[in-house]
């Protein structure tokens, strides 16, 4: 008997959110004394009103008082700067970088007018505008903590690492207890892959601010990024104290929870995060992972339903799907869903090998192969492929075929219990006994628990002779798989046929009574007239 063909392991859309939170934006407003004159007085308490209305985040009420201020001195820098920053909290960024403009125009020295205008230039998406205000910031004043920190925010946008850090790193000589540029340094590191220095980084930004959930939670990716699943649970934990209604947190900690084999933990993060956010694919994908891997196959089906209702264009929705209808001998559907996961994207090497595997399971041995072709034409070096189009091949009778992939799988894949096992029994058809059982032997190696093997490296002792060999292999397979009636058969045959009969009757009873047991009233019956032959 050959070992069937295998499907990859279901895959997640993504193992891990890769999402740090919004970084922290900071603005400043000119606090410096100002100089009043009769002229100015009026003015001057314009602005002082305006600051309130600002603080209490009358935005629109601001803006009124610092233009009133304006048409009495049009020449207030500070009015401008005022001005700029409650258009900016309004979103109205055009308006408030018209503003800061007039303001450096007044007062080319401003720093913090340059440092609002790149603000403002960054959200609006100019970053390389706003790097060249924040230089002008600290070109005025280079202990401007706050400009490196928004220059390092604009380098990072435009995927800058080193030179971010390099910012973030000066923000924090010249304030070392600037808790959002640990923070965001740690974001710069972990996209780099530096995990250790990322979690470094946010040990520092919680040691200033223990309530900086964001910070806990991009720990935790760093740490699940490392294998340290549990820490990255504990993080997410953290996170979720804080803020209890986030998605990602609640997603990421399922992530962790199933790697650690907690299914029920990581579908009840799933559910969580699918009730804060209903339509995230993602979260459905993983949930039907974590049904399937409990063998429940109908909820894993459910699941992808609802991830392909979200995103119809998911190709791996329809993978994962496909797997389970598989599971459940719905091969037809499988093939559908493939046929799918294909179209949307003709590279997907893994849904050729499922198909492929479908089409075996529906005896359309030559499809089957002609979909591994597809999926070796993708991934020249999948062992799983190769492997799989050798079973299909043996099972259309071409047993050299068969081997010459056999034989590539093992090249790539040389700890492969079952490439060798099936290898073994190819040149076992062929003839070649004394390489199946080397072959049988290698696969013992990899796994000494693995009962075919025995059963089939005793066949081949047989039939070189080596029939007390043959019967050492056979009682191996019973000590593995005390239910394996045809292990006891097959010893009682040897026995019978090395004088043993009255141990060959005892083990042909054996088989006889497991047969029965297994509902193979077949077998059962041949093993009886058997006896009765061998009792005459």
């Amino acid at each position: 008997a050959i070992v069937q063909p295998q499907t990859t392991v279901a895959l997640s859309s993504t193992p891990v959110t890769k999402l740090a939170k919004a970084t922290t934006v900071q603005i400043d407003r000119d606090e410096s004394d100002i100089v009043l004159t009769a002229e100015t007085a009026n003015a001057e308490d314009l602005l002082v009103q305006a600051g309130e209305k600002y603080d209490r985040k009358d935005y629109k009420g601001a803006i009124e008082l610092y233009t009133t201020a304006i048409k009495i001195n049009s020449n207030d820098a500070i009015a401008y700067v005022g001005r700029g920053l409650a258009r900016y909290r309004l979103a109205d960024l055009p308006g408030a970088i018209a503003d800061y403009t007039i303001a450096i125009k007044i007062n080319p020295k401003d720093a913090i007018a340059y440092n609002n205008r790149g603000l403002a230039r960054y959200d609006a998406g100019d970053n390389q505008a706003a790097i060249a205000d924040y230089n002008q910031a600290i070109k005025i004043n280079p202990k401007y903590a706050l400009a490196f920190y928004n220059r390092g925010l604009a380098q990072y946008k435009l995927g800058k690492l080193p030179e971010a850090i390099a910012d973030y790193k000066q923000a924090l000589e010249i304030n070392p207890n600037y808790d959002d540029a640990y923070y965001n340094r740690g974001l710069a590191y972990y996209d780099l892959g530096d995990n250790q220095a990322a979690i470094a980084d946010y040990n520092q930004a919680l040691r200033i601010n223990p309530n900086a959930a964001d910070a806990y939670y991009n720990r935790g990716l760093a740490r699940y990024d490392l294998g340290d699943n549990q820490a990255a649970i504990d993080d997410y934990t953290s996170a979720l104290k804080i803020n209890p209604n986030d998605a990602d947190t609640y997603y990421n900690r399922g992530l962790a929870r199933y790697k650690l084999k907690d299914l029920q933990g990581a579908i009840a993060d799933y559910n969580q995060a699918i009730k804060i956010n209903p339509n995230t694919a993602d979260a459905y994908i993983r949930l039907g992972l974590a049904h399937y891997d409990l063998g429940n196959n109908q909820a894993a089906i459910a699941d992808y339903n609802q991830a392909i209702k979200i995103n119809p264009k998911d190709a791996l929705a329809y993978y994962n799907r496909a797997i389970a209808r598989n599971d459940l001998k719905d091969h037809q559907g499988a093939i559908a869903d493939y046929n799918q996961a294909i179209k949307l994207n003709s590279n997907y090497a893994s849904a050729y090998i499922g198909r492929g595997v479908a089409r075996f399971n529906l005896g359309d041995h030559k499809g089957a192969i002609a979909d591994y072709n597809q999926a070796l034409k993708i991934n020249p070096n999948d062992a799983l492929t190769y492997y799989n189009r050798g079973v299909a091949y043996s099972a259309l009778g071409d047993k050299q075929k068969a081997i010459e992939d056999y034989n590539q799988a093992i090249k790539i894949n040389p700890n492969d219990a079952e490439a060798y096992y099936n290898r073994g029994n190819a040149h076992s058809a062929l003839g070649d006994k004394q390489a199946a059982i080397a072959d049988y032997n290698q696969a013992i190696k990899i796994n000494p628990n693995y009962a075919p093997a025995y059963g089939n490296r005793g066949n081949a002792r047989y039939d070189l002779g080596d029939k007390q060999a043959a019967i050492e292999d056979y009682t191996q397979v019973i000590k593995i798989d005390p239910k394996d009636a045809l292990a006891y058969s097959n010893r009682g045959l040897t026995r019978y046929d090395l004088g043993d009969q009255l141990g060959a009757i005892a083990d042909l009873q054996k088989a006889a009574k497991l047969f029965q047991e297994q509902g193979k009233i077949d077998d059962y019956k041949q093993i009886l007239q058997l006896i009765k032959k061998l009792q005459q």
